[in-house]
């Protein structure tokens, strides 16, 4: 019982970044829909009363920082709860508890760019974290008491993660590769490296459980965009494209 108790702190790591990668995806596939300003009609007034309600809510608050702030409390929780060893020369608890701190200062961030946009652009929160994403895949390989395999590929898939979020400022539809490797990190971490804590396994073995898990994230994200583009409004209209006439430096018709 003691030993499952101590697996628990990966369970839930790997379970809240499996929830986050589901939001981002999501997120990814509502992006360029609604970059675009729509007009539609609703048959039912309550629907169109409820979107604008979800809609004021999601633009009024800073949804996300606060979602990773409760994230991370209830990890720490989990941690300092947890049966994790403290008889080595860095306990693990102090290794998850340093991993968790780093998001939350990362959710802090994203908090404070909402209220202050002018002052904490939203290049910081992103600068944010992709460092709490490095620190992470970064303390999994030189500060855990046994590293291997599975903890090696477990910081190859967050230092991916952390170069695409990075480059989000320059490639918005980087935000897929975030949401897949978010799935792909929670489910390796919850599946792969609580198992091997339990029975060392073979280089082989991890290697084709990794290749499962890729195309298991893979499916997980294809679902999760398409679902989402499903139930978003229907656009029969393409976006009018101004066609500018160069000498007299305006549109002259719309196509």
């Amino acid at each position: 019982m003691e030993h499952h108790e101590s697996l628990f702190p990966h369970i839930l790591i790997g379970t809240i970044f499996y929830l986050f990668g589901l939001k981002w995806c999501s997120e990814y596939a509502k992006f360029w829909m609604l970059s675009y300003k729509r007009d539609y009609e609703d048959d039912s007034q309550k629907s169109k009363s409820l979107s604008r309600t979800c809609q004021q809510l999601f633009m009024d608050h800073p949804i996300e920082g606060c979602l990773k702030l409760l994230a991370t409390a209830i990890g720490l929780i989990g941690t300092v709860m947890g049966d994790l060893s403290d008889t080595e020369v860095v306990s693990p608890k102090v290794i998850h508890a340093t991993i968790y701190l780093f998001f939350a200062f990362s959710g802090l961030v994203d908090v404070l760019t909402f209220y202050f946009p002018k002052n904490i652009p939203i290049g910081l929160a992103n600068l944010a974290l992709a460092q709490s994403f490095f620190i992470e895949g970064f303390l999994f390989v030189w500060a855990s008491p046994q590293s291997n395999v599975a903890n090696q590929i477990f910081a190859g898939i967050v230092w991916t993660t952390s170069i695409g979020v990075a480059l989000e400022l320059v490639w918005p539809e980087l935000k897929l590769l975030r949401g897949f490797t978010t799935i792909l990190q929670g489910g390796w971490i919850t599946h792969m490296v609580r198992v091997n804590q339990i029975n060392i396994l073979t280089p082989e073995r991890i290697a084709l459980a990794f290749t499962w898990h890729i195309a298991g994230a893979f499916g997980v994200t294809l679902c999760i965009v398409a679902i989402t583009r499903c139930f978003m409004p229907k656009n029969d209209q393409p976006p009018e494209v101004p066609v500018y006439d160069y000498c007299l430096d305006q549109p002259s018709h719309v196509v």
